[in-house]
């Protein structure tokens, strides 16, 4: 059972006609002899040497029935090792590829592609942002409103510091002492400066 199944392998591996190797000058000397002899082996067999006497490779087959055959004969004829000294084996190319469908090969593209972007989705689900909780802020956000309050805090002490020097100036000459003019200019220039950062805020709040 074993051997009737390994045969069809082997023709698929090495050929139709099974293992072959390569010529040497003793398998085809005796491939010459048993073709040239009618005494010697079958008609098939000595049909097959003649076949096969000049070609570069033989049947593994052919070259161990001309060895059996030859020293059958009687003429002490060589071994199978010596007339397979220095061969190599010649395996059979393998048939060439079919040329593949060009809408299969789209198709499998495009699978490819959903199953990357599908692997990308799954490996970036962890790191993705999330939504803050209820009721809370973003770090951004705050850090963000921080930073603008900072800033309107910082325009309104220096137009205040500027409209208490704009309000020292109109009373120079007079009396020094008076700090009202001073404190109504700094504070009506403050007054102005969160008007205006009030105004851009919301303009700026708009837009995004």
């Amino acid at each position: 059972m074993s051997s009737a199944g390994s045969a069809p392998r082997a023709a698929s591996a090495f050929g139709p006609e099974g293992l072959r190797v390569s010529q040497t000058r003793a398998s085809r000397d005796a491939l010459r002899r048993v073709s040239a002899s009618d005494g010697v082996g079958t008609p098939a067999l000595r049909a097959d040497a003649a076949s096969f006497a000049d070609e570069a490779t033989v049947p593994f087959r052919v070259l161990r029935d001309v060895a059996a055959a030859l020293r059958a004969s009687g003429g002490g004829g060589p071994y199978l090792q010596d007339l397979a000294a220095g061969a190599t084996l010649a395996l059979a190319s393998p048939p060439p590829r079919p040329p593949r469908d060009p809408a299969l090969e789209a198709r499998c593209a495009s699978l490819r592609r959903a199953l990357d972007r599908a692997a990308y989705d799954d490996m970036t689900r962890d790191v993705a942002a999330r939504p803050p909780a209820a009721g809370g802020l973003k770090m951004s956000a705050l850090t963000r409103d921080l930073g603008f309050a900072a800033h309107v805090v910082t325009v309104a002490a220096a137009c205040f510091v500027g409209g208490a020097f704009v309000g020292r100036s109109i009373i120079n000459g007079g009396d020094q002492s008076d700090v009202a003019v001073p404190a109504v200019c700094g504070a009506v220039a403050a007054f102005a400066a969160m008007i205006v950062e009030a105004l851009l805020f919301i303009l700026r709040d708009a837009k995004t």
